[in-house]
């Protein structure tokens, strides 16, 4: 990883952890939802992006106009004093990266571990309870899937948490069978 990956790493990790202390437990809800509601906005808002990730926007205008934006969204106090910051500090461009990390550390506070399941098609309700089960309880942990759909793997499942893969996909098999040492 290079140095200016971890340090925009480090940078959206502390801005997340920031706005989680800096929030009460009655606020949380209102301030998670703010946090959604504006990730949604910007998503679907090329304009904005540009806005928050140019460089020829200096910060006293991105701040005027952050203001303007937060008077119409009408959000809580911390929320508008989070964003506020971050446009004051010219970390704005992060926001997307920042609320990520947010979400993975209200996760990990809350006991949830996040595990992304691939398959070549939708799991129904009865596989995905018990691979919840199964994993949350030798992780000791409640479970979050995250479900991918790839036909490429042919078949079977490839299980990721965190930095551990299990891959149990035909793909894999198929490429770890060497042809040149079968039997004739």
């Amino acid at each position: 990883m290079s140095n200016n990956s971890f340090n925009i790493n480090e940078t959206t990790r502390r801005y997340a952890k920031a706005l989680i202390l800096s929030v009460n437990p009655s606020d949380k809800k209102l301030v998670n939802s703010n946090f959604t509601e504006f990730i949604s906005l910007y998503k679907k808002t090329d304009l904005l992006k540009v806005f928050f990730q140019s460089p020829l926007i200096g910060p006293k205008k991105r701040i005027e106009i952050l203001e303007k934006i937060l008077l119409e969204m009408n959000f809580c106090l911390t929320f508008s004093n989070f964003l506020n910051t971050l446009a004051k500090n010219s970390k704005l461009f992060l926001i997307e990266k920042i609320y990520y990390e947010y979400i993975k550390l209200l996760d990990f506070n809350d006991g949830i571990t996040e595990v992304t399941v691939t398959t070549t098609k939708a799991l129904n309700k009865k596989q995905e309870e018990m691979i919840k089960t199964k994993i949350g309880k030798h992780l000791n942990s409640k479970i979050k899937l995250k479900k991918i759909i790839d036909t490429e793997i042919i078949g079977g499942i490839i299980i990721t948490i965190d930095s551990i893969m299990i891959d149990n996909s035909i793909r894999q098999k198929l490429s770890d069978f060497n042809f040149n040492e079968r039997p004739n």
